[in-house]
């Protein structure tokens, strides 16, 4: 049986890993302090590995939610209406968040360190994707979402939209089919919702991206008509819009291969900043690359990466650029 002294020991474990954690990522670590962190876990390996054995827990309870939702959804998206399952399916996923709030889980914080767990907002969401994880959901028998890594989506209330999504944060490949032959019913069109901006299309293949306050829209097939506060468009094959809040940029043409790079398993940085691939990688690989060195992440990079092999990235820029590369337990990479 675990006793009080138990549960206060473990409580110190989570906050002293966590307090490392933050206190690599600032601006004031030196060498001293990653040998203190390395001497840290070599003597208190069982708190050394806390972290991840938390997030691990979550991850697990948060993908049988997961499962048994998109179950329900699937079911309910042929019948092009929200079921009572399927409410039921989000509202006991709401109180499992709840309840562990109630019960004092500290350690699920809106910005978990590192994204060592599932956050908040991510177990609120309708669909979301862990680092690393991509994911297909059906939004009815031809629409098609591909969700990219570190993704959440909502799905929008049919007073909003027939059918169709908000985009919270992430990326998604959106892909609305040409509809059957036999069909006699008005075409509906899907609609996606980031930031200030809304999509929409009938039949269209469209990639949507929508992180650090920036969205970026790329048509890949068909046409988009897309509306902001600021102006209203229409998008077709191979137009790019990015836009905020307060503004939309001019539409520019792309190739469309590079946008659709992550559906391939690859990473394209075309004269990049160093610092934004690090930002990348960190998306897509478990832990954290923290780079602590300005003028190195000044240099810009064009190349080709394989997503299952971001770690070989990282030493090639420690080689190419003649970067300090030091590895620490949590896949935590320190760049200088």
């Amino acid at each position: 049986m675990m006793t009080k002294a138990d549960v206060d020991s473990a409580e110190r474990a989570h906050e002293e890993a966590c307090a490392w954690l933050l206190r690599l990522r600032s601006d004031n670590v030196d060498p001293a302090d990653v040998d203190a962190f390395k001497q840290w876990c070599a003597d208190h390996p069982q708190r050394a590995h806390l972290l991840r054995d938390t997030w691990s827990t979550l991850r697990t309870a948060s993908a049988e939610i997961a499962l048994e939702e998109h179950s329900a959804a699937t079911a309910g998206a042929w019948r092009g209406r929200t079921t009572g399952r399927q409410r039921m399916v989000r509202t006991g996923r709401r109180a499992f968040v709840g309840f562990a709030v109630a019960a004092g889980a500290s350690w699920l914080t809106l910005s978990p360190p590192m994204r060592l767990w599932p956050s908040l907002a991510d177990l609120a969401s309708d669909y979301h994707t862990g680092t690393g994880e991509q994911r297909r959901v059906m939004l009815s028998a031809r629409v098609t979402v591909e969700m990219n890594t570190q993704t959440r989506l909502d799905v929008l209330p049919r007073r909003v939209a027939a059918r169709g999504v908000e985009l919270m944060t992430g990326e998604a490949e959106i892909d609305a089919a040409v509809p059957s032959a036999d069909r006699v019913d008005p075409l509906q069109p899907v609609t996606v919702v980031a930031g200030e901006g809304r999509i929409q299309a009938k039949v269209a293949r469209f990639n949507v991206r929508r992180t650090a306050g920036q969205v970026c829209v790329t048509c890949l097939s068909g046409s988009l008509e897309f509306e902001h506060p600021r102006r209203r468009l229409t998008l077709r094959a191979d137009e790019q819009v990015i836009y905020d809040d307060r503004r939309v940029q001019t539409v520019s043409r792309v190739d469309p291969n590079n946008v659709t790079a992550w559906r391939r398993g690859v990473l394209v940085f075309n004269g990049v900043p160093l610092s934004e691939v690090v930002d990348e990688i960190n998306r897509y690989r478990p832990g954290q690359v923290i780079l602590r060195n300005t003028a190195l992440g000044e240099n810009r990079i064009q190349a080709q990466f394989p997503i299952t092999k971001l770690d070989d990235v990282v030493d090639m820029v420690g080689r190419l650029y003649g970067a300090h590369v030091t590895r620490l337990p949590g896949n935590i990479v320190l760049l200088s």
